[in-house]
C-alpha cells in the first residue's frame, strides 16, 4: 500500500491518536527547529571531541623516539632541563616544563611546540607539536571555535573578540569562543527536552527503550532516536554542562547553587595572581625553587611546570600537582589535581588555587568528578572507548532525527496534496451540479 493510499483508508482516519497539548508541541518544535538550524556546528563541536580523547596516546605512539630516558642516580631538575632547552634555542618561548615518561617536554605557552630532554643525560632527544596536523585542527574546533592562531584551522573572523556589552563573562571572548560555549547551551536544552519528549509515563516506560522493527522507516526512525537519546542523556548532560562552563562560569555558578554548593570557591576564580613589586633587576627565584615552596603548601608530585611570562614582572608560577589517592587525572599526560601560584620573586608569596580542601561536597564532586568526565582521562585507553562511543552518538541522533523529520515532512505534504485533490474534487461537483 502507498503512502497516498495508507492515509485515504477509513481505518487511519478513525483511529487518531491523542494530540499532544500546547507546551509539549512548543518543546517539540524548539527541538527540531533549534537542531536543525545549529546541528552542523554542534555536531562538529562534539565529534570533534573523540579523537582528542586519545591525544596523549597518539603523540607519544608517534613521537615514540621521544620517549626513550636513560637511567641516572643524578637526572636533570625541570629548572636544569628548561636551561638545556634555552641554551639550545634561545628563540624559543618556553610557557611549561612538563614531566611524561620519564623525560621532560619544554613546551611553548599553548602546550603545543615542545622539545623533550632526556633527565639521565640533559640531551634534547627531538622536538614536536602535540598538537599538530589533524589533532591540533580538532583541538582548535573542539575547545576555541577555530579561534586559537597556535593551532591549525584558525579562522581570523572567529578570533575577533566580542563586544562585552558590560557583561564580565564575555570580557576578551572570541567569537569562536563564544560558539563552543553556546554549543554546550544548546546541547544542553536538547538533552533536556529530550528527557521530556521520550518520556512514556510509567505504565508504558518499558517503551521508551523500544524500537519496533516492522512499522514504518518513519516509526522505526523516531523510536531509535528516541532510545539512543536516553541512553547517551548522562553523557550528554554532563559534556553539556562541562563545555559550556568552561566558557561561560556562570553555569557552573547556577550548577553549584542547585545543588547546594559554593559559587565563590569556583576554580577558574581563583586564577588571578600577581607577584609582588620588587625593585628592577630583582632575580627571578627559578622554577626549582617556586616548584618546592609549591610542594610545601600541597604535598604530591607536580605534573606540570607553568612558567610565568619573561616580560611580565607580576606573572607568577602556577604548578600542577597530582595528589596522592586525590588525582583523578594521575594516570594522564596533563596530571595534577592541585594548582598553586608563587611569586616569581618571592618563594613566601603562595597561593593555593584549588586542593579541595575544605570545598563543599558539591564543588568536590564537580571538580573530581563532573568536570573530570568531560575527557575520560581518569581511565585507561580501553575503557576510553565507552567515551568513544558515546561521543559518536550524536552522528546517529543526527541521523535518525533528519531520517525523521523529512518522513514528516514527506507525510505532510501528502496530506496537503490530498486536501487539495478533494477540494478540487468538490468544486467539481459543485459546478456539474
Amino acid at each position: 500500500m502507498s503512502e497516498r493510499q495508507w492515509m485515504m483508508t477509513p481505518e487511519r482516519n478513525t483511529r487518531r491518536s491523542k494530540r499532544p497539548g500546547p507546551v509539549r508541541r512548543c518543546l517539540t518544535a524548539l527541538h527540531r527547529w533549534s537542531t536543525l538550524f545549529f546541528g552542523v556546528v554542534l555536531l562538529a563541536v562534539t565529534t570533534c571531541g573523540v579523537p582528542l580523547l586519545y591525544g596523549a596516546e597518539i603523540f607519544r605512539a608517534t613521537n615514540a623516539d621521544l620517549y626513550r630516558p636513560t637511567h641516572s642516580a643524578h637526572p636533570l631538575s625541570a629548572g636544569e632541563a628548561l636551561e638545556k632547552v634555552r641554551e639550545a634555542h634561545p628563540d624559543f618561548v618556553a610557557g611549561n616544563v612538563v614531566p611524561d615518561e620519564g623525560i621532560y617536554l619544554v613546551t611553548d605557552p599553548d602546550l603545543n611546540k615542545l622539545y623533550a630532554v632526556d633527565p639521565g643525560t640533559g640531551d634534547i632527544t627531538g622536538s614536536g607539536h602535540y598538537y599538530g596536523g589533524f589533532q591540533g585542527f580538532v583541538e582548535n574546533l573542539h575547545a576555541f571555535g577555530l579561534s586559537n592562531p597556535a593551532y591549525p584551522g584558525y579562522i581570523p573572523a572567529l578570533g575577533k573578540p566580542l563586544p562585552s556589552l558590560g557583561i564580565d563573562e564575555l570580557e576578551g571572548m572570541t567569537y569562536g569562543s563564544a560558539v563552543v560555549g553556546l554549543s554546550g547551551i544548546l546541547l544542553l536544552f536538547l538533552a533536556a527536552s529530550g528527557i521530556v519528549l521520550w518520556w512514556p509515563g510509567l505504565k508504558r516506560f518499558a517503551s521508551g527503550f523500544t524500537v519496533r522493527r516492522g512499522k514504518s522507516s518513519y516509526v522505526r526512525n523516531r523510536e531509535l532516536h528516541k532510545v539512543v537519546g536516553i541512553v547517551a542523556v548522562p553523557f550528554l548532560l554532563m559534556w553539556a554542562l562541562t563545555g559550556a562552563a568552561a566558557k561561560f562560569p556562570s553555569v557552573q555558578k547556577a550548577w553549584l547553587a542547585v545543588t547546594a554548593g559554593n559559587p565563590a570557591e569556583i576554580k577558574s576564580q581563583n586564577w588571578d595572581f600577581t607577584s609582588r613589586p620588587v625593585k628592577a633587576g630583582t632575580p627571578d627565584i627559578g622554577v626549582d625553587e617556586a616548584a618546592a615552596a609549591a610542594v610545601a603548601a600541597v604535598p604530591g608530585e607536580i605534573h606540570n611546570n607553568r612558567l610565568p611570562a619573561a616580560d611580565d614582572p607580576a606573572a607568577g608560577y602556577l604548578f600542577e600537582i597530582s595528589q596522592p589517592g586525590k588525582d583523578p587525572y594521575s594516570e594522564t599526560m596533563l596530571a595534577g589535581n592541585g594548582w598553586v601560584y608563587v611569586d616569581r620573586h618571592d618563594a613566601g608569596h603562595v597561593k593555593v588555587v584549588w586542593d579541595g580542601e575544605g570545598s563543599t561536597a558539591s564543588n568536590t564532586f564537580y571538580e573530581q568528578a563532573v568536570y573530570t568526565s568531560h575527557f575520560g582521562w581518569y581511565v585507561n585507553g580501553w575503557w576510553r572507548t565507552v567515551w568513544a562511543v558515546f561521543g559518536l552518538l550524536p552522528l546517529l541522533l543526527a541521523l535518525t532525527g533528519l531520517a525523521t523529520w523529512t518522513s514528516r515532512r514527506r507525510k505532510q505534504r501528502a496530506r496537503r496534496m490530498l486536501r487539495q485533490e478533494r477540494q478540487q474534487e468538490k468544486k467539481a461537483d459543485e459546478v456539474s451540479a
